[in-house]
């Protein structure tokens, strides 16, 4: 059996998924954010309180990575990272007012950029590709489990 590129679902979802990004770094470039930048501030817009742990689990990212990604976000004064007496590992998160006027600001070319491509297909076919999407990450979840039990 041969391995061939063109029909590796791995391949074929990241090519898709960086020429997405490429595209979505350009449309947002203005605003001096990246696009895992905005995943972050509006996670957090929509949590209200949010931990460094919370939003590295919905991002399927390593904590340090996330912990870059905030740290960048603070010095832009976007987020504060508030310090809770009780125990000091846990951070809860917020937005800036800065933070939520530049959230604002993306969130039209996010949108704009978005349904460019969900304009090409249809409402079946997006809830489609959504289910076959979950089924991927289900499955790769699983598959890692399974490789971590061996």
């Amino acid at each position: 059996m041969e391995y061939l590129l063109d029909t590796s679902i791995g391949f074929r979802l990241n090519r898709t998924a960086n020429i997405i990004h490429a595209g979505f770094t350009k449309c947002i470039e203005p605003f001096g954010i990246a696009p895992e930048q905005f995943a972050t501030l509006k996670i957090i817009s929509e949590d209200g309180e949010i931990t460094q742990s919370e939003i590295a689990e919905i991002l399927a990212k390593g904590k340090p990575t996330v912990s870059r990604a905030l740290d960048a976000l603070e010095k832009k004064g976007l987020i504060v990272r508030e310090r809770k007496s009780e125990d000091r590992r846990i951070k809860p998160i917020h937005l800036t007012a800065k933070g939520q006027e530049i959230l604002d600001l993306v969130i039209p070319k996010a949108l704009t950029f978005n349904n460019a491509i969900k304009d090409r297909l249809t409402l079946e076919e997006i809830e489609t590709f959504f289910r076959v999407l979950d089924t991927i990450v289900d499955t790769s979840e699983n598959h890692i489990k399974q490789l971590g039990a061996s």
